[in-house]
């Protein structure tokens, strides 16, 4: 920063104090619609005014600061302007209990009880080193009123479960249907409760369905590759489905890095373990990786290669780290708010429980954390035939020719929806692309048509312009799951009885659903 470039600097600092101070103390401050200051102690009392006008001017003046950025090249000014806002909103004065007079009048209120209740939490955070709770923690169990649906493990090994349902149906789709999900998140996502189980949905569609329940591995007890999940995961998964649900083929539903494990499994079959596959539904899964969305701020050379001993060192990216890094996105909404909620004004912590589920993280082999990034996010060698090799075999996503749907959400922040579009060039099947309201989650697996008000765009023209795709395509009211049960069945439509018994006298019943994996509690730090 020159001389020059200082001083205005200063001048600019000084005009925005001097006028912040100088104004009608009584005028609305700018930030009093922002949810943050929605209390009136925030401008009711001078106290409050103050603050906020503190704030606007300290904010204003670090924009300042932060458009010494523009010079930089595009990535290095989003991560710069990325860290300016972050840390313009970590310095909100709502955050701190001596500037925020709704929490101190809390406490007078209730004679420092909000005070002992805050600190209490904080401290069992800090111990757990999590962020602060957004749902109750203690009105939730895994088994009984989320992942409720019955079924049972019918095979394990050191990598996943697999997991039958009960069918809720006489007759069955005579192709299993298999799903595939994030190994970075549990799976019980697809199994919330009864309101809003997509498990539940489609067994009452009359689908036979099985799932993968990934194992969370535990730190420097895990070696586990890209390859190993593709193989020994989604390989075998595919074979046990098939043997298991007496079908030549499965429908396999795959979800975000689910997804690319499930690219990438199809990419390294040969002829005859193709033919095992009848269908392939990717979830908000990009196959092309040139543009990284939001994700992509902490995704750059020197940002992976300065994390890569930490991760190393442990064996395994932790869950609570990648926890983090994806509620700094919308830090506010994310941490900020639970922050004020939990610590400074004792509120009650209310059960939400997508939010649970999103806070029950699970760890990733470091091996397979730093191949994905590298090759897929740094390198985008995915979208590349042959040059990504998993135990002798080239990948090579244009092998792809089943029938193929992407299905991607319009607000999602981690997987961008018109980077997903991209993919249906790189396969060589029938392939279509659908596109629902909502994000990452709440637009795709947590979607139920009893209580969907959102809407999806199908039949789009087949071009890569996501805008032009989304003017030309139709807009339908409602859940996108009926159509993807509509479009299954144009693929194959047949049904049998449904089966009377999980599993089979080779792979029986080993435990029953969710299975010991979901719940095995493995050390996220």
């Amino acid at each position: 920063m020159n001389p020059e470039s200082l001083q205005r600097l200063f001048d600019n600092w000084a005009r925005t104090w001097l006028s912040q101070f100088r104004s009608d103390e009584t005028a609305a401050s700018p930030l009093s619609d922002d949810p943050r200051f929605k209390d009136p102690s925030w401008t009711a009392t001078p106290y409050g005014q103050f603050l906020l006008k503190w704030y606007e001017a300290a904010a204003r003046t670090a924009k300042e600061i932060g458009n010494f950025g523009t010079a930089l090249p595009p990535h290095q000014k989003s991560v710069w302007n990325f860290y300016v806002q972050y840390a313009i909103d970590a310095l909100s004065p709502s955050n701190y209990f001596l500037t925020n007079p709704q929490a101190i009048q809390r406490a007078a209120d209730t004679r420092g009880e909000s005070i002992l209740i805050g600190v209490t939490r904080m401290l069992q955070d800090l111990q757990r080193n999590a962020l602060p709770a957004t749902s109750d923690m203690e009105t939730f169990k895994v088994g009984k009123n989320l992942a409720p649906t019955s079924g049972s493990v019918v095979y394990q090994n050191e990598i996943f479960q697999l997991i039958q349902y009960e069918p809720l149906a006489t007759r069955v789709n005579a192709v299993p249907l298999l799903i595939v999900p994030p190994c970075v998140n549990k799976f019980y996502a697809f199994d919330l409760n009864e309101q809003k189980s997509f498990v539940r949905f489609l067994l009452e569609q009359g689908h036979n369905v099985f799932i993968m329940s990934w194992r969370n591995p535990r730190a420097g007890e895990t070696h586990h590759s890209w390859a190993d999940y593709v193989f020994d995961g989604v390989h075998k998964a595919v074979e046990l489905t098939c043997e298991v649900g007496d079908s030549a083929k499965v429908n396999l539903m795959s979800w975000c890095i689910g997804g690319a494990l499930a690219a990438s499994a199809i990419g390294v079959m040969n002829p005859n373990e193709k033919k095992r596959v009848a269908s392939a539904t990717f979830l908000t899964t990009l196959v092309d990786y040139s543009d990284h969305g939001e994700v992509g701020i902490f995704i750059d050379e020197p940002q992976v290669c300065a994390f890569e001993p930490r991760v190393r060192m442990k064996g395994v990216m932790p869950g609570q780290d990648l926890a983090k890094a994806m509620a700094m996105l919308h830090a506010n909404d994310s941490i900020w708010n639970f922050y004020v909620n939990n610590y400074l004004l004792g509120d009650n912590i209310p059960p939400f429980d997508v939010l649970y589920w999103n806070s029950d993280t699970a760890n990733i082999p470091a091996d397979l954390y730093q191949y994905y990034v590298e090759n897929m996010y740094l390198k985008n060698l995915m979208r590349v035939p042959g040059a990504l090799s998993l135990r002798g075999r080239k990948m090579d996503v244009s092998k792809i020719d089943v029938p193929c749907l992407f299905v991607s959400a319009s607000e999602d922040h981690i997987v961008p929806w018109r980077t997903t579009l991209l993919a249906l060039e790189l396969v060589s099947g029938p392939s279509e692309f659908l596109l629902t309201e909502g994000g990452h989650v709440s637009g795709t697996v947590i979607n139920h048509p009893a209580k969907s008000r959102k809407s999806y765009w199908v039949n789009g023209p087949r071009t890569m312009g996501p805008d032009a795709w989304k003017e030309g395509a139709e807009r339908r009211q409602g859940s996108w799951w009926p159509e993807w049960c509509s479009w299954v069945s144009r693929i194959d439509d047949r049904q049998i009885a449904a089966p009377k018994e999980l599993g089979t006298d080779t792979w029986p019943a080993l435990e029953p659903a969710p299975g010991s994996y979901v719940v095995e509690q493995v050390p996220q730090g």
